[in-house]
Parts: C-alpha cells; sequence; structure tokens
C-alpha cells in the first residue's frame, strides 16, 4: 500500500509549512517520516542538504522535536515532565530555564510542582511544547496541535506558535484542521488526497489571492476540509 506518493516540498529556514487534507490522506505519516519515526521505501528526506538516514536519530529527533496530536505527560509533576529527556544530551534543565521555558509557552512557573494528571488539555499541550523546546530544536513538527482544545484555547495556542516562529526562527511543520493555525503562520499550505499533492499556495493573510478554490474556502473558515469528493 502506497500512503505517499511524489511528495517534493522545501521549507526555508524559519519558514512555515501547513498540511492539510481529508482523513487518511498521508499527512501524519508525512510529518513521522520528516524525523525518522517512519521510513519511507523510496525517495528521500534531508536537513541541511544531508539525506536524514546518514543522521543519528535520537539527534536528529532532538533538532526536529515532534508535538504529536495527545499529549504525552508521565506521572509526576510537571518538573519531572519538563526533566524526562534522553540521558546524555546536555540539555539545560536548571530551574530558572524551566520557568522561562513555560514562560515562553505561556505558563506560569508555579505549574512546575502541579501533578500533570490535573492540567486541563490545553495545559498538557503547552507542557509538552515546552519539554520540546528545551532541547532548543531547529525545526517543530506539529501534529493536529489544538484537535482537542475549545476555541478560544485553540486561538491562543496558534498564536504562542507564530510568537515561538519569530522569536526563535523556528521553522513549523504543522498538521492542522485548524484555519486559524495556517493563517497566523503563514508560509505555504500543502493539500494532500491519497497520499499525493492535489494543491499547494502561498499564505501571507491575502485568502483571496489563493487561487485553489478548495484552499480559500479552508482559509476562510467554511469548510473543515477542502472537498476531496468533488475535487474542485
Amino acid at each position: 500500500m502506497v500512503v505517499l506518493r511524489d511528495v517534493s516540498v522545501t521549507v526555508p529556514r524559519g519558514g512555515a509549512l501547513t498540511v492539510v487534507g481529508p482523513s487518511g490522506s498521508g499527512k501524519s505519516s508525512f510529518l513521522r517520516c520528516l524525523n525518522r519515526l517512519e521510513e519511507p521505501s523510496t525517495g528521500s528526506v534531508r536537513f541541511h542538504g544531508r539525506d536524514i538516514q546518514s543522521l543519528d536519530p535520537l539527534t536528529l529527533r532532538r533538532r526536529m522535536a515532534l508535538v504529536a496530536q495527545t499529549p504525552v505527560l508521565f506521572e509526576g509533576s510537571v518538573r519531572g515532565n519538563l526533566w524526562t529527556h534522553p540521558p546524555g544530551t546536555g540539555i539545560d534543565l536548571s530551574e530558572g530555564r524551566l520557568h522561562a521555558g513555560l514562560g515562553e509557552v505561556g505558563l506560569a512557573p508555579d505549574l512546575l510542582d502541579r501533578d500533570g494528571a490535573t492540567l486541563s488539555g490545553g495545559e498538557k499541550q503547552r507542557v509538552t511544547l515546552a519539554r520540546a523546546l528545551l532541547a532548543d530544536p531547529e525545526v517543530l513538527l506539529l501534529d493536529e496541535p489544538a484537535s482537542a482544545l475549545d476555541p478560544p484555547n485553540a486561538a491562543r495556542l496558534a498564536e504562542t506558535i507564530s510568537s515561538l516562529r519569530r522569536a526563535r526562527s523556528l521553522t513549523v511543520v504543522v498538521v492542522t484542521h485548524q484555519p486559524e493555525l495556517v493563517r497566523r503562520l503563514g508560509g505555504r499550505l500543502l493539500y494532500l488526497v491519497g497520499g499525493a499533492v492535489a494543491a499547494e499556495a502561498a499564505i501571507d493573510g491575502a485568502e483571496g489571492e489563493v487561487g485553489d478554490r478548495r484552499l480559500r474556502a479552508f482559509l476562510a473558515g467554511l469548510a473543515d476540509q477542502p472537498d476531496e469528493a468533488t475535487g474542485r
């Protein structure tokens, strides 16, 4: 079974790419191929010009951090969760750095002593984001980061991600159903159907300049996904 075919895209340092499409179109598989959580059977993924299969997976995943759709927190405090990284990575996990990390994602330092199980969905998502950022990645891979959030929290998370991209010169690749996140991030929008690119566009805040009708409807919030059935 072919999950992705003929998908070719370049994302510059500090750029943004948003991937949309119907369920089963290969969006999450595309994201997972970027840091070797899945390996393509043909073709290649290149990072700074090097095939990522030549890079150590743990090193690669530190430089290209993936935040999954469902936030994963371990038993214990928020502090303990932020401390959870592979041994020998040399990450600064001092108290000051933890405070700064929470502040970056809009959380107060007094959250450090809270049990992770008591956090709201939005707080858990922000903690997992802070944990990824402690490793100082160059690329942030986000799989449906706002799917479980109510509209106000989804909007706040979209603003956080957009601000982090600007402040850190982060390259952001995100799979989402949220037009608000796409509009705030800008960059390029890629629409997958059946594992192939059906449409793409540059997003600069001027939705009327996007040529594809399906993508204009998505950005305007008129549909959860572009219309796969009609192909229009």
